[in-house]
């Protein structure tokens, strides 16, 4: 029985762009995943010159991240919005989760709460989207972020890294998340098994069509996530591609729009396997 599948998958979410015989790649990424792709990353990374990110991701950046998410005040509270069993059910689920030591937790360390619910620990007193982030990435109980490998492997082999956004530009597009949509996605939360499932066959696959369907609900698939990052994200990244042999990194919800934009533009792309 292949109780692993996920570590005999290849990267399949690789896109590869030219023009002018001048080729780079287009990576889509799952912030959150099961088993590292070191491998496929490494040779992406090692054949580019110059790697992009969406912003930084050094730990002094992120624990600045984790600061800003963890002061709640004069934003509405997830927690308060949550209906009193559907916090009980959660935290039953989730109660080991929250001294497990994770990429996700250490995240979170900041916060410095300590309660005897999951959610009165990471959803109380916080920017609304922490609270979903910190309860999707504890659900989720996975220990690797393909962007964090990505830039760890860049600084192993001296790349020159670049972003194609600020940290503040980053908090604005987290903070302009709907909070109906999150409290929404937290009242769905007897599916995110389902969800999770879905997610994972979609992303070994490389199936973006399909990735859009099943994630339809997720709570950054918004205008502030998507819809006003990508022109912005596209911009950034063609400078780079019209020389060629640079890698970007994007979160695997902008792969469709920035797909059509380089094809609008006359790039050719295909989707590849490193």
């Amino acid at each position: 029985m292949n109780l692993f599948p996920w570590q005999e998958k290849r990267l399949r979410t690789v896109w590869r762009v030219e023009k002018n015989g001048r080729v780079s790649f287009l990576v889509g990424t799952a912030h959150f995943s099961p088993v590292s792709f070191r491998k496929g990353l490494t040779r992406l990374v090692r054949g580019s010159e110059t790697v992009l990110f969406e912003g930084p991701l050094d730990p002094e950046s992120m624990a600045g991240v984790a600061r800003y998410g963890a002061r709640g005040e004069n934003t509405p509270s997830v927690y308060d919005a949550l209906d009193p069993a559907l916090i009980r059910g959660i935290n039953r689920q989730l109660a080991d989760r929250s001294g497990r030591t994770t990429m996700a937790s250490s995240f979170l360390d900041l916060l410095n709460v300590k309660t005897s619910g999951f959610l009165e620990e990471h959803a109380r007193g916080v920017r609304p989207w922490m609270a979903f982030f910190a309860t999707w990435s504890a659900f989720l109980n996975w220990d690797h972020s393909m962007d964090v490998e990505a830039f760890r492997i860049a600084q192993e082999l001296g790349k020159e890294i670049g972003y194609l956004e600020t940290i503040p530009d980053q908090l604005e597009a987290l903070d302009g998340i709907p909070f109906d949509r999150i409290v929404n996605y937290f009242n769905q939360f007897q599916h995110w098994s389902a969800h999770k499932e879905r997610f994972t066959k979609v992303f070994i696959e490389g199936d973006v069509p399909n990735y859009l369907s099943v994630t339809g609900e997720f709570p950054t698939r918004c205008e502030s996530i998507i819809g006003k990052r990508d022109p912005i994200f596209f911009e950034g990244i063609k400078t780079f591609f019209k020389e060629g042999r640079t890698t970007a990194f994007v979160g695997v919800g902008h792969i469709p729009g920035l797909r059509k934009m380089f094809l609008d533009a006359g790039y050719r792309i295909a989707q590849d396997q490193p």
